[in-house]
């Protein structure tokens, strides 16, 4: 009875004893053995591979193969400890083919491919295990983007005036694709669309409220030549500017009256003659005339000489000449009640009667 009682105690320890040596002795030999490269779904290796490299997946955002399937990128060379010489260990394929066995190359391959992706260099931009930002960036833009374009950074941190789409949390990344596009520059979309998805609505911009660009632009009947030249950076730096309003060069976009002249009008003058308001008599410099004088001219040298603004809407318009429908007026907004003529026009806006120009 006694000895019953010895082997009915005794078995289930030395039963412990034995599984747990074995256990240990089995995950210790696969750990040599694989060096801790773990097949498909084996949580045990894998746990053995995190358990020397937490390290590399010790960040926020982790790169599924990195904790789920080493063996993914990672296979065994059989040569030596990888622990002490590195060459225990070799990459699956050559970069950036390997990272392709997951990333779909005809999702990420288009006719313009930023530069990086060209040379196949994925690293320049990526960490391969874990990352402290989304899209497992080595650091968030712009700081990534201003490590290879560093006249860029130097020219945006030298002007007063940056596009708001640049100092918002996606950055650089708000307009460019960081890997490839069918647009030059890598932009996200063809202008003006790209910049309709932001210009979609009004903007407050300290004491100006831009408009609803893509309202005004799509449902007005004519739009500034300019336009077709460039898109909107025929005009504007889409990424900053000393300038208001992102402008290329200076304009007295600010304000209703102007000195005629031309440094205040330099954005203009990339496309119009500087004639048109310098020439008091014409027949050539501009059709807004009466006879041979030149109603710019009136309108703009003077002391208070009236802006481009003051008739015009240097976006589009319902009228010719992309003539506004209101013009401010001390604090108020009068309509400018433009008629075309055959050889000329009306206009009666409440800054003078009305007036007819002949040609």
């Amino acid at each position: 009875m006694e000895k019953v009682l010895f082997y009915l105690i005794s078995a289930p320890l030395f039963l412990g004893i034995w599984f747990s040596n074995n256990t240990v002795s089995d995950t210790k030999k696969s750990f040599v053995i694989t060096d801790t490269v773990p097949p498909k779904g084996d949580s045990i290796r894998v746990n053995s591979c995190i358990k020397c490299h937490s390290n590399v997946v010790g960040k926020k955002v982790i790169h599924k193969p990195a904790i789920n399937d080493c063996s993914k990128c990672h296979q065994s060379t059989g040569l030596g400890n990888h622990e002490e010489d590195g060459e225990g260990f070799k990459l699956v394929n050559k970069v950036p083919e390997l990272c392709y066995a997951c990333h779909d190359v005809k999702t990420i391959i288009k006719e313009q491919i930023h530069t990086p992706l060209k040379d196949g260099d994925c690293f320049s931009c990526h960490d391969v295990h874990s990352s402290k930002g989304e899209h497992l960036l080595s650091i968030p833009p712009p700081g990534l983007c201003y490590s290879c374009h560093s006249d860029l950074k130097k020219n945006i941190d030298s002007v007063t005036v940056k596009h708001g789409a640049l100092t918002e949390a996606k950055s650089c990344i708000n307009c460019h694709s960081p890997h490839s596009s069918s647009e030059k520059n890598n932009l996200l979309l063809p202008q003006p669309d790209l910049c309709f998805t932001c210009h979609d609505k009004q903007i407050k911009v300290g004491d100006v409220v831009l408009p609803n660009m893509k309202s005004l632009m799509t449902q007005s009947k004519y739009v500034h030549g300019a336009m077709d030249m460039g898109g909107c950076t025929a005009c504007h730096n889409p990424h900053g500017s000393s300038n208001s309003l992102l402008l290329k060069k200076t304009f007295p976009s600010s304000e209703n009256y102007s000195t005629a002249d031309k440094k205040n009008y330099a954005l203009c003058l990339e496309c119009h003659e500087s004639s048109l308001f310098e020439e008091a008599k014409t027949t050539e410099a501009t059709g807004f005339r009466d006879g041979e004088r030149n109603l710019h001219f009136v309108h703009v040298n003077k002391e208070k000489g009236r802006t481009c603004i003051n008739c015009h809407n240097v976006h589009a318009s319902n009228s010719l000449y992309l003539i506004s429908d209101k013009t401010k007026f001390g604090q108020s907004m009068l309509p400018m009640n433009f008629t075309k003529l055959p050889k000329g026009g009306t206009c009666a806006p409440g800054c003078h009667s009305e007036k007819t120009y002949t040609r």
